[in-house]
């Protein structure tokens, strides 16, 4: 009796492990992503020209946008739903290619969007890839929460080691 109570413990505590590892909300009953995957958005309104631009990481809908050639950075991050509570907004990193002398050179722009003025947007360029990365704090947070995850089930699995032994 004692070895089937602790093989259930044990399944439970992996699932609930297994979950907080995948970064799921979980409640009795639910399980809800934090994020939206990656998708296609298209926001331009009929008639307008328009860019492709990337937005990844801390957003609540990460993805590819099909904007208006006039979109600034604020109004891509609106388009998405605003950045994530873990968003580090005071370095948002602006990835682009821009042509000098015949060759393709990699330019990164980093933005502090935390202390942006409304008067002066930066505006987007066709292709541009914006990474808004976690705060450090968050990143933290997440490493604890692997390393409970992993203690659990070693104490878990060590505990079932010492009832089978009996």
């Amino acid at each position: 009796m004692k070895r089937i109570s602790v093989v259930i413990i044990l399944i439970v505590l992996m699932t609930f492990a297994a979950k907080a590892q995948m970064g799921l909300n979980s409640s009795i009953g639910s399980i809800t992503p934090v994020t939206q995957p990656a998708a296609y958005y298209y926001t331009a309104k009929p008639g307008e020209i328009t860019m492709s631009v990337n937005l990844w990481g801390q957003a609540l809908r990460p993805g590819r946008y099909e904007v208006a050639s006039n979109t600034n950075i604020v109004q891509l991050l609106s388009f998405a739903g605003g950045p994530q509570p873990t968003a580090n907004m005071e370095e948002v990193k602006i990835v682009r290619i821009e042509k000098e002398n015949d060759k393709d050179v990699l330019k990164e722009i980093v933005v502090d969007l935390e202390n942006i003025k409304t008067a002066d947007p930066i505006i987007l360029k066709p292709g541009d890839t914006i990474i808004i990365k976690p705060t450090f704090w968050s990143e933290v947070k997440d490493a604890f929460g692997a390393i409970s995850v992993a203690a659990t089930v070693t104490i878990a699995i060590s505990q079932l080691i010492n009832v089978t032994k009996k």
